[in-house]
């Protein structure tokens, strides 16, 4: 690696450093009865908050925490610095003699400020040294140092410049920490806050925790969470076709966001990864509040009852409620995919089935996707609220189909649609069939006339889509089972016989890892990622146990505690360390 290599990377890597664990959020301000006292400190009076204050962060154990990080990470990086102090030293481009005078016993500090005009937060870390006139002294003085000290005479930070070249971050010297940010301004107008006020805050018992205050909230979360939603719609602002289905989740998800008081993020390292955010909402009954306590909630028996050799699972909760508000909001994202949109009879008609199926489904449905020889199969159970109404509504829904305008958009894609019964040996029931088939290559003229597409063939190892995909779908009382992809008799016949045979439940990583997930599981994802990357290879069944788990629910106020929305993610080690190993990371 050659010296402009290695430059860039350690400014990237200080600048990461410098950044984390400020970007995100808030304000931890209470006093800790337990809190120790910084000696180098005890003549410097906290300060106020500096304007535009967005983030607050604390990492309590660093020595600590940087062990348990390598135990994840497991083999690469036992190449990496044995102590936090020695990896901020290599970071920062300090001399490794330093390293044992930063404390990885108490916590690193970091907080951050909204700076309008800028295309990012300004943000400063606070590292603990052991004694900041020594630290000054070794890089200042003597044959080896590499800076000179230039005293900020309004904050009394020495300024650490470089006698020679530049340094990857600016450094300063405060009390008994050494500050780090992207530039001296920052350090001046972070600076004091951090080596001043914040070490007086009460210290958290997470590896990481962060808090996010209403500020940052409306504002740079907010607006990044809009930002990759707009990437995901149409230039005109409809969604794109790929998520159309996910418009009113993402629009009530962004809702919710924005009626949030305040919000916090902890990060637990044990032998997993732990990721949790939740948030209280606003007063006033907006959308955070009502969802707090009119979110449909539950278990994950669902997710559970799927099959067996599913390598990923899905599980959503709505109430009936929440399902006819979002019945205008779906007709809206489907009538966007129509060029010219869609006439009022032809609109009416498409709500009225979207309505009437939303109606007679249940509060929940499962899906999951297996890969075999054949490729990738996905399936579906729903719950059924009223059987007959669903079949009917499902019909209906599947009419639509041929109404000129949407048949017209449908023509444009090079596809036709048709449906039928289906005859699956050993499944009893009324399956019935929808295939999707390519007749022409998109935007080209298409529809009943034109022959199917023929077989395309592409570079060696490309995955083409199947010019034919059917779905399949069945409705009993026990559920509406769908499956679509390569094999969807088997994917159907499997989702059935999950229900009373071998199903995710008897999986037992899987099932360990969705326990502790309670009983207030509004949304809830698992993924196999090295099973579903061995199949994907050509290896179905290979690959290690290491499922990855992502949950949303929400809590009601009650028994002294606030109401609150959360999320959270447990990530299996085995995973961190394959990605590791496939990423590159070290």
């Amino acid at each position: 690696m050659n010296a402009r290599s290695t430059s860039a990377m350690r400014r990237r890597a200080a600048a990461l450093l410098a950044l984390a664990l400020g970007l995100s959020a808030g304000a931890l301000a209470c006093k800790s009865p337990g809190a120790p006292a910084d000696a180098g400190a005890l003549g410097l009076s906290p300060v106020p908050a500096p304007a535009g204050l967005i983030a607050e962060a604390f990492l309590p154990t660093p020595d600590a925490t940087w062990a348990r990080v390598r135990a994840l990470v497991g083999g690469p990086a036992a190449l990496l610095p044995g102590s936090a102090g020695a990896l901020a030293a290599s970071l920062l481009g300090l001399p490794i003699a330093v390293a044992s005078e930063i404390d990885g016993n108490v916590p690193v500090l970091g907080a951050a400020v909204e700076a309008p005009g800028q295309p990012r937060p300004r943000a400063a870390l606070g590292i603990h040294v052991k004694d900041g006139g020594r630290l000054i002294d070794q890089l200042t003085r003597g044959e080896g140092a590499r800076f000179r000290a230039k005293p900020d005479a309004a904050t009394s930070i020495a300024l650490l410049e470089p006698l020679q070249g530049t340094s990857p971050v600016a450094l300063g010297v405060l009390g008994n920490y050494l500050l780090v940010a992207e530039s001296p301004g920052d350090l001046t107008t972070l600076g004091p806050y951090v080596a001043r006020t914040m070490p007086q805050a009460q210290v958290p018992k997470e590896d990481l925790a962060i808090e996010i205050p209403r500020p940052a909230i409306e504002g740079p979360v907010l607006r990044a969470a809009r930002s990759a939603w707009d990437r995901a719609r149409g230039p005109d602002g409809a969604p794109a076709a790929t998520a159309v289905p996910l418009a009113p989740m993402v629009e009530g998800a962004l809702a919710v966001l924005g009626d949030l008081e305040r919000a916090r993020v902890t990060l637990v390292l044990d032998e997993n990864a732990h990721l949790r955010v939740s948030g209280t909402p606003k007063a006033g009954g907006g959308p955070a509040s009502k969802a707090s306590t009119d979110l449909a909630v539950g278990d994950v028996t669902p997710l559970l009852d799927l099959p067996a050799d599913a390598l990923a699972g899905i599980l959503v909760r709505d109430r009936a409620a929440s399902r006819a508000e979002n019945v205008p909001k779906l007709v809206d994202a489907l009538a966007g995919l129509v060029d010219g949109g869609l006439p009022p009879a032809e609109r009416e008609r498409l709500g009225a089935a979207i309505r009437a199926a939303s109606d007679a489904r249940g509060d929940w449905f499962a899906g999951g996707l297996r890969i075999d020889g054949a490729g990738p199969t996905a399936f579906v159970r729903a719950a059924v609220g009223d059987r007959a109404k669903l079949e009917a509504a499902i019909q209906d829904l599947l009419g639509t189909a041929e109404l000129p305008p949407i048949k017209a958009a449908v023509q444009r894609e090079g596809l036709r649609v048709s449906t039928g019964k289906a005859e699956l040996p050993q499944l009893e029931g009324d399956v019935r069939r929808v295939r999707f088939q390519q007749t022409a290559a998109a935007g080209q003229p298409g529809g009943a006339g034109a022959s199917p597409a023929p077989a395309r063939k592409g570079a060696p190892g490309a995955s083409l889509p199947p010019p034919t995909i059917e779905l399949l779908y069945l409705v009993r009382d026990d559920g509406l089972f769908a499956s679509v992809g390569n094999d969807p008799g088997a994917g159907l016949r499997s989702a059935v016989a999950a229900v009373q045979g071998e199903s995710l439940g008897d999986v037992p990583a899987i099932k360990a890892a969705l326990a502790p997930l309670g009983a207030d599981i509004a949304f809830a994802l698992v993924v196999e990622p090295l099973r579903l990357v061995a199949s994907r290879l050509g290896q179905p069944g290979a690959g290690d146990p290491a499922p990855v788990v992502i949950a949303a629910g929400a809590a009601p106020a009650g028994a002294g505690a606030p109401a609150a929305i959360w999320a959270r993610a447990d990530v299996a080690a085995a995973a961190i360390r394959e990605l590791a190993r496939l990423g590159g990371a070290f």
